[in-house]
């Protein structure tokens, strides 16, 4: 069953335009594992600080493959030094 995702990722102040860019450098590599349907990335207008990620995975366990790609291990090596807090996710089967 689908697997919907919404991640909520808050940036450090003064590190918003390195987060930014982190995460529009993820997008590409995300889009192209085999249990991604969508990896869509959006600033949020009200907190430009706040980044909204909308992920459709195949399945539950395509979304825990996803977690273990190398790309999203130094992703998250990299973002300890621009995150503001721990990020927020909402998940939903679809």
């Amino acid at each position: 069953m689908p697997l919907s995702v919404f991640a909520v990722i808050q940036a450090k102040p003064g590190a918003e335009a390195d987060l930014r860019n982190g995460l529009f450098n993820l997008v590409a590599k995300v889009r192209e594992e085999d249990a991604c349907l969508l990896y869509e990335l959006y600033t949020s207008e009200e907190h430009p600080d706040h980044f909204i990620m909308h992920e459709l995975w195949t399945d539950a366990a395509g979304l825990a493959a996803h977690n273990q790609m190398p790309h999203m291990k130094a992703f998250g090596e990299l973002a300890k030094d621009w995150l503001a807090a721990p990020v927020e996710l909402t998940t939903k089967d679809v």
